[in-house]
């Protein structure tokens, strides 16, 4: 049923309860079952003979695959390996719930979590090919096109010659976090590839940091062959410190939440604070940053379970209220949708790169 190393993490757990109060999902719901505890306790058990139930595979999925349990396991347990398999073995069994077979239904039909047929971005003059290619993502194109729009605005602005796929498919990163790494993840992530090879790009900057994580360490594994990948932020970071971007000066307190595939899977955490700082603004940090930032939310837990999604963006911003910051500020879309929806009386959300390019 499981694979050997998840058998081993979710075996490893020695009961010491620190993680019960990293997991922004146990903290929203109070369920013990969210806990990674639980849930190495729930594969344990199906590996010793418990049938899988669809409770069972329902707590699988109150998960936002963050890491934050990972990050702080002094003895290396690593839950996001089992529930991602529990997640594939729900498939097999039939035992997916219906917010999960809603969610592939649509991306079966459409190509993306949405629904959508037309991202509505003005793409038209932009062009497919070049040695610089933007990977937009499912968020920024559907959701929140309003920050793809701010990206390619600031490129633009700098002189960047950049290419951007009209069609562009699904990296593989959503059905990966559905489904598990299953192969017909792996044959999304390799028509990705093959319309970024089709592009001739040299290097690929990615806007949503789920498809860059997804891309830097999913791909190489399978053998997927890539152009250099680099996210938004570090690529616009250097941008602001070579001069071809200078931001006009503001003034004022702001906070910087850490998306958690930036902080965590891809080791991010300085570039979007130089950017933030070459804008003029001082940053005053919430107390759980970089590394150990609790996750907002992603578009998966938007499109699975809406309150459990809107309460991990309400408790990012009792984080911010710990501040005497008034003004958040993150850089990743999925972080943008879940933030931007939640906002508090009294303070106000910026993505990034949408602050940016009204600075330039």
């Amino acid at each position: 049923m499981f694979s050997e190393k998840a058998r081993k993490n979710a075996d490893a757990c020695r009961f010491c309860w620190m993680c019960r109060h990293l997991c922004p999902v146990q903290l929203v719901t109070g369920k013990e079952t969210n806990t990674p505890r639980a849930k190495g306790l729930q594969v344990s058990m199906l590996e010793r003979g418990m049938p899988m139930d669809m409770d069972c595979a329902r707590t699988m999925y109150e998960c936002l695959l963050c890491g934050a349990c990972t990050n702080d396991c002094a003895t290396g347990y690593d839950p996001l390996v089992y529930i991602r398999e529990a997640r594939t073995e729900a498939n097999v069994l039939g035992l997916v719930p219906p917010e999960v077979e809603h969610v592939l239904d649509l991306i079966a039909g459409t190509g993306n979590l949405y629904g959508s047929k037309e991202c509505g971005l003005p793409l038209e003059n932009i062009p497919e090919e070049g040695k610089i290619l933007v990977w937009l993502g499912e968020t920024a194109r559907y959701s929140r096109p309003e920050v793809a729009e701010a990206l390619l605005s600031i490129l633009e602005k700098a002189g960047v010659k950049a290419a951007v796929l009209k069609d562009e498919p699904q990296s593989g990163n959503t059905l990966g976090d559905l489904m598990g790494y299953i192969e017909d993840v792996r044959q999304a992530a390799k028509h990705a590839a093959k319309a970024i090879a089709r592009s001739g790009a040299e290097k690929v900057i990615v806007l949503d940091s789920y498809d860059a994580a997804f891309m830097r360490h999913a791909f190489p594994e399978w053998g997927i062959a890539l152009p250099e990948i680099e996210t938004a932020t570090s690529f616009v970071a250097e941008l602001v410190r070579t001069g071809r971007l200078t931001p006009k000066k503001d003034s004022g307190i702001v906070t910087y939440h850490d998306g958690s595939r930036l902080a965590r899977d891809l080791d991010e955490h300085e570039p979007a604070r130089e950017i933030l700082r070459a804008m003029g603004y001082e940053i005053h940090e919430m107390w759980q940053n970089r590394r150990l930032a609790k996750c907002c939310g992603t578009s998966v837990m938007r499109a699975l379970f809406p309150e459990i999604w809107k309460g991990t963006a309400e408790n990012r911003w009792q984080d911010v209220k710990r501040t005497d910051a008034r003004v958040l500020v993150a850089a990743c879309p999925q972080s943008t949708e879940a933030l931007s929806a939640t906002v508090p009386e009294g303070y106000r959300y910026e993505d990034l790169f949408v602050l940016l390019n009204a600075h330039l």
